[in-house]
């Protein structure tokens, strides 16, 4: 059987089918963003991304994915999902106040 190679999330590194992953505008498209600066996430990450920070934090501090990758406020979760199978969903919630 000839199965597609999978595709890396842009912030895990997991592996995932192409139709798995959603796009993520660093730059959020109302801050000014366009089609180059989007980003191939899994909605596990893309999820906590956005329960986490405001547009305006995305804008003014991560507008790419390698500084969202070192987002101090990230990295535990990213520690801890490269560890959970990609079958794994969970829920994200929102934090009392948004960065």
């Amino acid at each position: 059987m000839n199965e597609p190679k999978p595709t890396p999330c842009g912030l895990c590194g997991r592996g995932f089918t192409r139709s798995a992953l959603t796009q993520h505008h660093c730059l959020p498209k109302s801050k000014g963003g366009t089609s180059d600066d989007v980003a191939m996430i899994c909605s596990q990450c893309h999820g906590m991304v956005h329960a986490t920070y405001t547009n305006a934090t995305l804008a003014a501090v991560y507008p790419t994915i390698e500084a969202l990758r070192k987002a101090p406020e990230l990295t535990a979760f990213i520690k801890w999902v490269r560890k959970q199978p990609i079958t794994r969903r969970k829920r994200n919630k929102e934090r009392r106040d948004k960065l």
